[in-house]
């Protein structure tokens, strides 16, 4: 609800809710502040000392009359617009017993804008929404007395000593105790994490109600808190506001922490000394569930968890984010626009710095954060709902908090425009848009290999045993050299089969004339012998292919180590390569959304990862419009360290994760003794940066909806 400006010589002061409670609040450095508690929504509003003096001698009178009688009466000067400044405060969050111009519509109004409905209401249901389940108050006032000896220094000693005990015996047995994750990576696992998570967590809060509990804070409820569909338990520990030793509301803070850290520190010590078994397999999950949530998760300041409101006390700043927030956001407007505006609060210098990178952290925390919740979220449901709240994450934690900076930019624009600083950050912007718009990006970067143009693989012809090896790595070789010697039985049994059919054929034919079946059998035996003849002539022929010999002159690599003589080998297994390196070919596989930008011809220049090797021009030979099935060249799988994502598959191939085509190029120099890695950069068609990214997402929208 937005409220018009005031002019304080025309109005009366509204009357202030007679059931308001004013407190002191923490003392910050050098500074005490005053807690003004609405009963009614249970809610804390802190104000300064200033703003408590003018609450103390508030009347309903007219307001110029208030500010002047401050002065005279009270020697408390009075601003032109501390007054109006507090109505408007009083006014929003209807502290008052008359709405703003004794109009009741205006109260109608705010009620209206607090009761999102429809789709509004809906979006902002599933990002966020707490459900009170009980009222802690009877139960942990019955059981404090039973607590309370864990809040003893001896109880802090012991399980300190306890702890360290643990660490030390753990660490004795670290690779038994790490070799305990894997045991949890099935379903069973994830049950006992949850079941785990749930128990740490509820003694978490436990820990807070205690602690509230003792500094004399009431725990108004306890439940669970939902953001984005995420369970997770809450304590309602508002009334600590009215602590006013900083240091009791740092104890509430950290209690839960403490807690967990506890736990951790007795289950490490119990697994020492537990057999195995389930009890044991629970004191694992105790201690690491409750180490990563108490130190992993909760101690971070960058979100609203325990390390936030620590921080926050330690420092003295209530509402750290939201006011560390805005004064980034009125430090960042000075930096771009050098409006000269004072800043929303004064801090010391050194803490104004403090609270400004603080929030810059959050910034950059927050974006990574939210995209990889609009993942998670997009990939958790189906492919539609989980677009459009995808969507919905980006759109209301990106694009709205900078919309909303973008449009206080344009009601400040004639206060902009007259900053010289103004000329200097559009120059920047335009600059920056130059950059993102102009197609200056014409080169297509891709890891390649640099191999020898000629290969050939050697192949046993069929299966059979070694006889025989006459090749090592790395030996220089010429055509015709032999390199293995194969045998195999069953072909050496039809060899030995033919010769005895020849000669019983033979003999036959040689008694034809003494034996009259077989002179009438004559033209039978001459063609059983000219098949029993051919026959053992193709057997010779594949028996001489068994002598494996070198097809061209090179040098022997990927000579199997493990290969022996009597060993059997396989006609699909590769014995070795014959490598010839007098000239050479640099092979890429490039991304689908690349392959419109390159063409035969194209120039291109390697640069080998060794900062030795020798840089190469070349140009590319061809081009596979076809997506590859697997990745020949094997150095740059993931798989082998290179940077194409892929796996391997169960029949031993390398398949890429995404469309890749094959890229190859002819590249000069002396020739290499050995396949070198690196980058090729592949002239190509430009494009700009905005282009890259709109067509790479309009890529992904495509594919996902059509799977």
């Amino acid at each position: 609800m937005s409220i018009a400006p005031l002019n304080r010589n025309s109005y009366r002061l509204p009357e202030l809710r007679q059931d308001l409670q004013l407190h002191e609040g923490p003392r910050g450095e050098n500074v005490r502040s005053w807690i003004v508690y609405d009963p009614v929504r249970h809610r804390y509003f802190q104000i300064s000392r200033h703003a408590f003096n003018l609450l103390v001698h508030w009347r309903p009178i007219p307001a110029g009359t208030f500010a002047t009688g401050m002065e005279r009466e009270f020697g408390i000067p009075v601003g032109s617009s501390d007054v109006d400044e507090l109505v408007k405060f009083l006014f929003v969050n209807n502290l008052t017993i008359d709405p703003p111009g004794h109009d009741a519509r205006s109260f109608a109004q705010q009620s209206k804008q607090r009761r999102r409905g429809g789709l509004w209401g809906l979006l902002h249901t599933y990002l966020f929404f707490k459900i009170p389940l009980v009222d802690p108050t009877r139960f942990l006032a019955a059981t404090y007395p039973m607590i309370s000896p864990l809040f003893s220094r001896a109880a802090a000693w012991l399980i300190t000593v306890v702890g360290v005990c643990g660490i030390y015996l753990v660490s004795r047995q670290w690779d038994r105790f790490s070799a305990t994750f894997i045991d949890f990576l099935n379903f069973e696992g994830a049950i006992s994490f949850g079941l785990t998570l749930a128990l740490v967590k509820t003694l978490h809060e436990l820990g807070h109600a205690y602690a509230a509990t003792r500094a004399g804070v009431r725990v108004n409820s306890m439940g669970i808190a939902f953001m984005v569909m995420t369970p997770m338990l809450y304590t309602d520990v508002s009334d600590a506001w009215r602590l006013r030793d900083r240091r009791d509301k740092i104890a509430i803070d950290c209690a839960g922490m403490v807690v967990e850290i506890a736990l951790a520190a007795i289950a490490l010590f119990l697994w020492s000394f537990l057999p195995d078994g389930s009890l044991r397999s629970a004191a694992f999950m105790l201690a690491t569930t409750s180490l990563i949530m108490g130190i992993g998760i909760n101690l971070n300041p960058l979100m609203r968890f325990d390390g936030y409101h620590i921080l926050a006390d330690a420092w003295r700043v209530p509402n750290l984010q939201d006011r560390s927030t805005a004064l980034c956001v009125w430090w960042m407007r000075e930096v771009l626009f050098n409006l000269g505006r004072p800043p929303p609060e004064h801090f010391a210098p050194r803490q104004q710095r403090l609270l400004i990178a603080y929030a810059v952290c959050v910034w950059a925390y927050r974006f990574a954060l939210f995209v990889g919740i609009a993942l998670i979220v997009y990939h958790a449901f189906f492919k539609a709902l989980g677009v459009i709240l995808f969507l919905v994450e980006i759109a209301w934690f990106i694009l709205l908090p900078i919309y909303r900076e973008i449009k206080e930019w344009w009601n400040m624009r004639e206060a902009i425009a007259l900053s010289r600083r103004f000329l200097i950050s559009a120059g920047v912007a335009v600059a920056g848009i130059a950059a993102l718009l102009l197609p200056w990006s014409g080169t297509v970067k891709v890891q390649s290999v640099i191999v020898a143009e000629n290969q050939l693989r050697l192949f046993a012809p069929r299966p059979g045993r070694i006889k025989d090896i006459a090749i090592r790595d790395q030996q220089k070789v010429a055509a015709g050299d032999v390199a293995v010697i194969i045998t195999a039985p069953e072909l050496e049994h039809d060899i030995v089969q033919a010769h005895r059919q020849i000669a019983l054929s033979q003999a036959r034919l040689a008694r034809i004339a003494g034996d009259d079946v077989d002179r009438a059998d004559r033209v039978i035996l001459e063609v059983e012998l000219a098949r029993n003849t051919r026959k053992l002539a193709g057997l010779e022929a594949e028996m001489a292919r068994l002598v494996i010999r070198v097809p061209a002159n090179g040098v022997i690599r990927d000579l199997d180590r493990d290969l022996r003589i009597g060993d059997w080998v396989d006609d699909n297994a590769a014995i070795a390569r014959v490598v010839n390196f007098a000239s050479h070919r640099v092979f890429a596989y490039v991304e689908d959304q690349d392959l419109w930008r390159i063409a035969p011809g194209a120039q291109t220049v390697f640069i080998p990862e060794d900062p030795l090797g020798r840089r190469r021009t070349g140009k590319i030979v061809d081009v596979s419009m076809v997506g590859i099935h697997s990745i020949e060249q094997i150095y740059l799988a993931s798989v082998y360290g290179g940077a194409i994502p892929s796996d391997r598959t169960h029949d031993g191939q390398i398949k890429p994760r995404s469309g890749r085509h094959l890229v190859q190029i002819q590249v000069d120099g002396p020739p290499l003794d050995r396949a070198e890695r690196g980058y090729v950069h592949i002239n190509g068609i430009r494009e700009s940066i905005a282009a890259s990214l709109v067509r790479r997402v309009l890529q992904v929208l495509v594919r996902e909806s059509s799977a």
